[in-house]
């Protein structure tokens, strides 16, 4: 699914990371995880057998391009590359742009994941709304994340701090379905909600007293709470074994006191990608 960025490091979402999955035994998974998230659950008549690609290593490598948002709550439209390192070892580690997370806990349909990750902050050369309002400086995440699967379906919850940058706190639940359509389409879709702490709304979202004297925008103090809800969708076509295809589109939906702020100039925040790569 669209890694929902929500312009985080570990989601990446929006700003175009992907990761790609497939499963040594000729059966295929998918993910676009911004971010940020392991792959949400794919199934298809019969269940996955996640076991049998134990014990082996994954890399894919590829490329794509995105059409996003220049910044979370801007107007204007912007092209991306994307670039595609994903690095798989059996059903527990996983690392590619979006950072590194690892499997510490599993029971049945439940998994427990940490992870580390990079929030990329954000400069007020992004926009011109942004201008005089300095510079969100870049952040090491650190979290975890707790999913239940069945079937096609997944409902998990992720907690991820930032170190350094906007020192912010940001939680997520989000519900994800997977199937197969014939032998060679994944198709996968997902609803996910974003909650932050007043560090990161103040982050990105406030205005003080200094930043409304130099850019000119009111002053505004944006509260932690529900920050965004986020959609997605992604189709992942393999054309054999190593060379599959990704097409993906989501849209978030800035909310509460983030959809007030002053830099806010669009609430709904699109974002297209499509991406090709090589599974060795």
């Amino acid at each position: 699914m669209v890694k929902r960025e929500h312009f985080t490091a570990t989601a990446a979402g929006l700003t175009g990371v992907v990761s790609l999955i497939g499963l040594a035994d000729g059966t295929y998974a998918a993910d676009f995880a911004v971010r940020d998230d392991p792959p949400p659950a794919i199934s298809g008549p019969q269940p996955l057998e996640k076991d049998a690609f134990e014990s082996r290593w994954e890399v894919i490598l590829g490329g794509g391009v995105t059409f996003e948002p220049e910044y979370e709550g801007g107007d204007k439209m912007k092209i991306g590359g994307i670039p595609i390192v994903s690095i798989g070892y059996a059903n527990w580690l996983q690392l590619d742009p979006g950072g590194l997370a690892a499997t510490v806990y599993k029971d049945g349909g439940f998994t427990v994941d940490a992870r580390l990750g990079y929030e990329p902050g954000r400069s007020e050369k992004d926009g011109a709304l942004l201008k005089g309002l300095g510079d969100v400086d870049y952040g090491i995440t650190t979290g975890l994340r707790a999913g239940y699967e069945w079937g096609a379906w997944e409902i998990y919850g992720a907690l991820d701090k930032t170190i350094r940058g906007s020192e912010g706190l940001k939680g997520e639940i989000g519900v994800n379905y997977g199937w197969h359509m014939g032998d060679k389409l994944v198709v996968a879709t997902g609803v996910a909600a974003t909650i932050a702490d007043k560090n990161y709304m103040d982050s990105y979202f406030s205005i003080n007293a200094a930043q409304s004297a130099a850019s000119g925008l009111p002053q505004y103090k944006a509260k932690a709470g529900l920050q965004r809800v986020d959609f997605d969708v992604s189709a992942t076509y393999f054309f054999d074994e190593h060379w599959l295809m990704q097409a993906a589109a989501g849209v978030g939906v800035l909310v509460g006191d983030a959809a007030d702020s002053p830099i806010v100039k669009r609430k709904v925040q699109p974002q297209v990608s499509l991406s090709l790569g090589y599974k060795f």
